[in-house]
Parts: structure tokens; sequence; C-alpha cells
């Protein structure tokens, strides 16, 4: 079995799943969205992905300079995909999301909408803001269902996620081994993560993983690469990568092994809760390198890392901010990398040009 089946199929299982085991659908833009709060209210959060063909449905709202992503997603919404969705939450992450967001409830008007302000530093006050945040967050969810929160609830639910993201780094871990998973099927295992009831996704997971494992299908010798960025949604251009001599191991990006650490169940579930999303390895938005700088080392170290591609889309601020100081932690390290943008127009001659170049330097090496 692969994952990509389920991901094309993933909002018409959701649609199915609404009314059946679920009361709501609520959308989110980011992985930092409380996805575990949520589901303890028995609704589904569903990540806002994909691309639109299109995107120049997206102009009338955003500017042309706001990236790709952002624009793609817009786009979506007015062409009504995720007209299904009973709100929408989003967790204060890059000006452009942000924007997105407020320009979707403006103009879609979603009958619950949410945006929750996550500090920016794990120290003991933003631990308490971030509580009395996810409070506010509560509250309104209660008034929208007509539910009261459940401490119990959530602590299944934060189980049930923990259980996911656990054997989601085992599947990682498999790969890094010499196991053969393509890196197209994570990014999709990713995607359902995000999309699908948890409970279907972790029973389809299990499955998976003991397919691999009987299976013992083994890759090729290849460059073990790390993939860095935000959004990477072309799946086309991973199988490319891993073509041409690449075995992606490991990412640094928007889904990805930065949102697989577990939420450490100790007392006041929603204090815990709260100090996963505070020190969880943070993306390049949340503004705090000293911590991204120490996530790339360890991932490098652990996964032993021969290259890193740097997949980059264009006008991403906080990534291309970032790239400077990160391609000098490499450099530093002696470890080869490359690195282009994305302009929403796909994965083009000039990008596969740059990317066979760039192995056939490293076999040279």
């Amino acid at each position: 079995m692969n994952f990509g089946n389920l991901c094309e199929r993933r909002l018409d299982i959701v649609k199915e799943q609404k009314g059946k085991n679920y009361c709501f659908v609520i959308g989110t833009f980011c992985s930092y969205a409380p996805v575990e709060i949520l589901h303890s209210f028995g609704i589904i959060p569903v990540r806002i992905w994909g691309e639109s063909e299109n995107l120049h449905k997206a102009d009338a709202l955003l500017q042309t300079f706001i990236c790709p992503p952002a624009r793609h997603l817009m786009a979506l919404g007015l062409e009504g995909h995720y007209g299904f969705l009973d709100g929408i939450v989003h967790c204060y992450s890059c000006d452009a999301v942000c924007g997105l967001y407020n320009i979707w409830v403006r103009n879609l008007r979603p009958r619950f909408s949410h945006l929750i302000s996550l500090p920016y530093m794990s120290i003991n006050e933003a631990l308490s803001y971030t509580i009395a945040e996810f409070g506010i967050f509560i509250d309104k969810l209660e008034s929208f269902t007509n539910k009261k929160f459940s401490p119990e609830s959530l602590k299944r639910s934060i189980t049930l996620y923990n259980g996911a993201r656990s054997l989601m780094r085992e599947v990682y871990h498999l790969k890094k081994s010499g196991l053969w998973v393509s890196y197209a099927d994570i990014c999709a295992m990713n995607i359902c993560c995000q999309t699908l009831p948890v409970e279907m996704f972790l029973s389809e997971l299990r499955k998976y993983v003991k397919t691999i494992k009987e299976e013992k299908r083994r890759s090729s010798k290849k460059l073990k690469i790390l993939i860095s960025g935000s959004i990477i949604s072309d799946t086309s251009l991973m199988d490319f990568i891993e073509e041409v001599g690449g075995n992606i191991v490991a990412d640094d990006a928007c889904i990805g092994l930065r949102t697989l650490r577990d939420v450490i169940p100790e007392g006041d579930p929603l204090q815990s809760l709260a100090g996963y999303y505070l020190t969880r390895p943070p993306c390049a938005s949340r503004a705090d390198f000293p911590s991204r700088k120490a996530h790339l080392l360890e991932t490098l170290a652990d996964f032993d890392i021969d290259a890193v591609i740097f997949i980059h889309q264009k006008f991403c601020d906080p990534h291309l901010s970032d790239h400077p100081f990160l391609k000098k932690i490499l450099d530093e390290a002696k470890i080869p990398h490359m690195q282009f943008e994305l302009e929403g127009d796909g994965f083009t001659g000039s990008v596969r040009t740059r990317i066979e170049s760039f192995f056939e330097m490293l076999e040279r090496r």
C-alpha cells in the first residue's frame, strides 16, 4: 500500500465522515494549530492544502508578490474546494498566511473562525500566555459546538496523535536504515495525518509500517539528502531528486520531522499541549534562529546527511531570510548544498537541469 491514493481521496473521505462520526470539520492553515483540542470536541481538523489550476483567481484578493502557496490556497477557496468546512483556525505564523486567514474570513465567511497568537519564545511567561490563548479558543469552541471541554477527552486526543507521530518517525528511520520508501509517499503520509480523522489515519499507518517491514525492499546506495523549505508540495520534484541519485531521508519543512515530537503527558493536558507547541523545533517564521540551528545540526547528525537541497517559494521572506545563516552552518560543516526558488509554475526544466548538475558535482566529489 501507499499513501498517495489515500491523500488524493482525503477530502472525499472527510466529507463522508462529517456527520457520521464527527460533528464538524474545521480547516487549518498551519501545523501550529492545536489539532488535539479540535479533535477533543469531536471535530475533524483538515489542513487546507493543494494547488489550483486557476491561480489567477486569487489575484483579485491577494497581491501577485505573495508567495505562490498562499495564492493557491486562496484560489482553491474561491473555487469552492473547501466549501464543506464549518470554519477555519490559524495560529500566527508568517504575515502572508495571517493575511490569507483574514481575507478568507472576510470573503468566504466561514461559520467559525479563530486566530491563535502563539508566543515566539519558550519561557515561563510564554507558557502561561499560551494556556490562556488555548483557553479563549476552547471557550469559543464550547459556544460553537454546544459541548463542554473535557480534559479526559483532550488526553485521549493527545494519546492518539502521539501514537501517529511516533509511527511516522519510525517510517523516517526505516527509510534511513535502507528500506525503500519514496519521499513522495512520506509527504502524502504527512498530509494525511493533518487531514484525515486521526483514528482512521492511525489504522492505515499501522498497516503501512507493517507492509514496509514485511517487504524489506532495500533502496540502492544513494546520497542521503535533507530538503529544507516551507511548503513543498510538488511530488514530481521529490521523485526526480530520488531518480537522479538522492535518497531524501529527512526534511526541515512545513510538514515533516519538525512536527513529529511527542506531547509529554504530565499533569494538566492543556499545559502539556502548550509546552509542546512552544518547544517544538520552530519554522523560520517563528524567528528563533538558535533553535533552528540546533534542530538542523541534530537532524544532520541523526540522519548522516550527505547533502542539503533548499526548496524555497518565491517571496517567502522567513525562509529566504534564514537561508544565508543556514548556508553558513552547512559550509562550516562541509556539507554540500544547493538552493532554488519555485515561482508557482511547478517543476520547470531549469530546476531539473540545476538538480542534475548538483548531483553530477556530488558524484565527482
